[in-house]
């Protein structure tokens, strides 16, 4: 059982944020260990394809070899609500030697273990790994500054080749959810919201609970910071400074994330196969970046049918900071309706 200390009074110092780094390790771990997230297949096929192992062969490695806890260094508490990629970066690069050394060791088997992990671990033995090849060589030639200038380099490598045209969704969703609960805790308290985050966290008043093999006791005396992901499949926490505590939980509505874009069918007669197809995807406002991204084609092509569609008729468009989002139209949702209901006389 894993059990954060926040009471009443720490729990109004809590706050939501979002985090970049967050979702690369939480997706570097998917990628490791894809039967946890059957919901993430199409997207652990595409950034297999999408990406060299070699060029990311440190920061997998310090993913996929822990057991149980991950070095923090890879995930910096945000600072703000959603701090930009390279603040994020910039903060693991600022990661001092001594924080460096005592993460690895947390996480794998460097010197003797503390006392304290084999009390807890249930065979009385030492639980953690060893310490990876890749990442013993680089510290034993190199040090921990080179070290992290790896890692710095492989995070926005990997964002880069799996994330980055991801993002505009995984925001909009991860958004939405933070959304949803502030305003419900405006009428019943974010003490309600912990309880609601997932069924697997207890909140008793005085404590956090999560349901999990590593026996820990935590003190959260700055509060929480609250992460959705449409990446974790079960609640996570990260540490920080001493009495900083991040809980990253699944987000609601992150089947948005994951859900396939409807196939290209032939039998669109003039609407076309592909503007149908985008047609169709459009159940929620999309951007053409995002269009582009999921179903596999040019922003050149995706911006060119929705121009079509639009002098069409069937979707509109309206602009969010600095982003268009697209829909569809009243007209639209009754031409698919009569669409479907044609195949479903000829079948």
């Amino acid at each position: 059982m894993l059990t954060l200390h926040v009471d009443a009074d720490r729990l109004v110092r809590s706050r939501f944020a979002l985090s970049r780094l967050a979702e690369v390790t939480n997706a570097l771990e998917v990628l490791a260990h894809p039967e946890r997230a059957p919901y993430a297949r199409d997207w652990v096929t595409h950034a297999r394809r999408a990406l060299d192992p070699d060029s990311v062969d440190v920061l997998f490695a310090l993913v996929n070899a822990a057991t149980g806890y991950i070095p923090d260094f890879l995930s910096p508490l945000p600072g703000s609500y959603q701090p930009t990629l390279d603040a994020e970066l910039a903060a693991v690069a600022a990661t001092t030697a001594e924080d460096v050394h005592r993460q690895l060791r947390t996480a794998f088997r460097i010197g003797p273990p503390p006392p304290d992990l084999l009390e807890r671990s249930p065979t009385g033995r030492d639980p953690r790994p060893p310490l990876p090849a890749t990442v013993a060589d680089l510290l034993a030639r190199r040090g921990e500054t080179a070290l992290l200038t790896r890692v710095v380099d492989q995070l926005a490598r990997f964002w880069r080749h799996t994330q980055a045209d991801l993002w505009p969704t995984l925001h909009r969703v991860l958004d939405d959810d933070v959304r949803h609960r502030a305003t419900r805790a405006t009428r019943t308290g974010l003490a309600d919201i912990v309880r609601t985050l997932d069924p697997r966290l207890t909140w008793d008043g005085r404590q956090l609970t999560l349901d999990s093999p590593a026996d820990l006791s935590l003190d959260a005396a700055q509060g929480l910071i609250l992460s959705p992901s449409a990446f974790l499949p079960r609640p996570a926490v990260y540490l920080g400074a001493p009495g900083l505590v991040m809980v990253g939980y699944p987000a609601r509505g992150r089947g948005q994330v994951w859900s396939r874009p409807a196939p290209v069918d032939e039998k669109t007669g003039m609407l076309g196969a592909r503007r149908a197809a985008l047609l169709t995807d459009l159940n929620m406002p999309l951007t053409t970046t995002e269009l582009a991204a999921r179903h596999r084609i040019s922003p050149a092509t995706a911006s060119y049918h929705l121009g079509r569609l639009r002098r069409a008729g069937l979707v509109v468009s309206r602009r969010e900071g600095h982003e268009v989002r697209y829909e569809r139209t009243r007209s639209a949702v009754q031409l698919l309706r009569a669409l479907r209901a044609g195949d479903d006389r000829r079948a």
